[in-house]
């Protein structure tokens, strides 16, 4: 692998033992918080790619997207394994099973709508706020983050910029956010691949304390569309609900230039920190 990778993965061009597309991980698709675990947001976006590209009968859309984080993925080689469950003209639903040698490390379901026009418009909550350039930042300089100094997703490729609190303090922020590098090497990053990234920030958007004094990891992620963003930049704002039994629930809304697109959700596992 790359000692400084410009994608989470690369496509090996080769079937797994399993019947599907086998990718190399590298470090950029690691979490901060791990030292060799994935960024939850970038394995559910590479299951999703997998759905996004595959025919339907009709011209469709992805509008769901709920995957179950079965433990840490690894960085390491995975192979990403599709089922159609369900075809149709209006719904097609897409079972995906995500594998590290024999070990089943995550499960989803993607479900796609039909693509029609109703020749009307209908009034959605517009975005929060304009995008400022000079706001930009790195995530890694307002985030928390451990400082290993080795490439990680959330502190090496994305941008932010905030519009209402800080990521530096427990409370929900809304902010605006830009993923820098492609998922899969020698790809654009898709629309649906971004939100779906994007939407993994949740629980950290919406945290009731820091990351050193408990632990907040979500063990699934829920996306529904009612479009594709538009653009490079995508915001998102949220709430959550913690309990001390270590039991939470994550919720977020997001958006592009033309307004909100796609709310999501997470399951929090709450724990201790290590110290």
């Amino acid at each position: 692998m790359s000692e400084s990778p410009t994608s989470c993965y690369v496509s090996l061009n080769e079937i797994g033992p399993h019947g599907g597309e086998l990718f190399e991980t590298t470090m950029l698709a690691r979490a901060s918080w791990y030292e060799n675990g994935q960024h939850g947001g970038v394995v559910a976006a590479l299951m999703t790619r997998a759905v996004d590209r595959q025919p339907s009968l009709t011209s469709m859309e992805v509008a769901r997207v709920t995957v179950e984080l079965f433990r840490v993925v690894p960085v390491d080689r995975l192979e990403v394994v599709t089922n159609l469950i369900r075809e149709g003209k209006k719904i097609q639903t897409t079972e995906v099973r995500l594998y590290v040698g024999e070990l089943e490390v995550a499960h989803g379901l993607v479900q796609r709508l039909r693509v029609t026009d109703l020749d009307r418009d209908f009034e959605n909550t517009p975005a929060p706020a304009p995008l400022m350039a000079a706001d930009v930042v790195p995530f890694g300089n307002v985030m928390p983050f451990p400082s290993d100094g080795g490439a990680a997703f959330g502190r090496t490729t994305v941008q932010v910029v905030e519009v209402t609190g800080t990521f530096a303090e427990v409370g929900a922020t809304t902010a605006w956010f830009r993923i820098n590098n492609s998922l899969v090497d020698g790809e654009s990053l898709s629309p649906i691949e971004r939100a779906v990234i994007t939407g993994d920030f949740s629980n950290g958007l919406t945290r009731k304390a820091q990351p050193y004094e408990v632990v907040f990891m979500n063990s699934d992620l829920s996306l529904r569309f009612a479009r594709p963003p538009v653009g490079e930049w995508i915001a998102i704002t949220g709430e959550s609900i913690w309990e001390r039994t270590g039991r939470g629930a994550a919720h977020a809304r997001l958006f592009d230039e033309l307004g909100e697109f796609a709310h999501a959700g997470q399951t929090l596992f709450l724990d201790h920190a290590a110290r």
